[in-house]
């Protein structure tokens, strides 16, 4: 699969980073309504954009959903450390924020890379492999670019999944090479379940036990996909699971398990909810979420 190269800068002074989204300036940005898809990138008055790294999905640091107060994963156990991982990598260092995760300093100001993306997400994200420097000297901005495994080792989405400070979080826009090598990365990851990483905590296969809203927002690390049903699901109905099934079905997730070529709707599928407990059934890496 090809997807489309554009140069630019990341910048995150007065943004929210987390560890699976970072804002960019293009420095054309002009090429943001050629991306593919039925939906378009959401751009500031400067052209720039908010990205949503593709295949992986980091611990929230700052969830609204229903609201209207936000919400947030265990922070000391994986949420900002994710974010920490990826604003390193990048090239930021002296970063410092407000109570509310905004950054209000960082050295330098914006540092150059580059991203290949696919498309847009329903929130106007351009959906992208995010990378530092160039993937060829004298490749422009617009080129349509074969992805290949060797290229996506280079991103920052396989090294914050190969570090296991991420979960795999696939979606179909994303080529089954990539999502193979991306699996298998996971896969050793949460095998080593190294100090620091998502897996050395996650419940998401041994099961959360739910008694409050600050289960899951203070101690319990679980996929962030399904922190996100469960949080809005708590503030809207409260601590008893009984109706989660049906709440779950109404959302109506869309996705495929591992080679499977009919989907299945409702994360309720999928999911076992005994005596307040909450445990998914495939592995992480088995779904494949179809776009919205």
């Amino acid at each position: 699969m090809t997807m489309m190269l554009v140069k630019g800068r990341y910048e995150i002074k007065n943004f929210e980073p987390d560890g699976d989204t970072v804002h960019f300036l293009p420095d054309d940005p002009g090429f943001w309504p050629e991306l593919p898809g039925e939906h378009k990138v959401k751009r500031n008055a400067h052209g720039g954009a908010g990205l949503r790294l593709d295949g992986i999905d980091a611990l929230e640091t700052h969830y609204q959903g229903v609201g209207p107060d936000f919400v947030h994963q265990p922070l000391d156990l994986g949420a900002h450390a994710a974010r920490d991982a990826l604003l390193t990598w990048l090239g930021f260092t002296g970063v410092t924020r407000g109570a509310d995760e905004k950054v209000t300093s960082a050295t330098p100001d914006t540092v150059p890379g580059f991203v290949l993306a696919s498309g847009a997400d329903t929130y106007g994200r351009c959906i992208a492999l995010v990378g530092r420097g160039t993937p060829a000297p004298d490749a422009r901005s617009g080129t349509m670019i074969r992805v290949d495994v060797p290229l996506l080792r280079q991103s920052a989405n396989h090294e914050l999944l190969s570090r296991g400070l991420v979960y795999p979080t696939f979606y179909s826009n994303l080529p089954r090479e990539l999502r193979l090598d991306m699996a298998a990365t996971a896969r050793q990851a949460q095998a080593a379940k190294a100090p620091g990483s998502v897996w050395a905590t996650d419940v998401t296969h041994s099961g959360a036990e739910i008694e409050d809203l600050s289960s899951i927002t203070d101690r319990l690390v679980i996929l962030p996909k399904l922190f996100r049903r469960l949080a809005d699901y708590l503030r809207l109905f409260g601590p008893s699971l009984d109706s989660l099934p049906a709440y779950l079905a109404g959302a109506d997730d869309e996705f495929f398990l591992s080679e499977q070529t009919t989907s299945t709707r409702g994360l309720h599928r999928v999911i076992d909810i005994n005596d307040g407990t909450v445990k998914l059934r495939p592995g992480i890496e088995d779904i494949v979420f179809v776009e919205k």
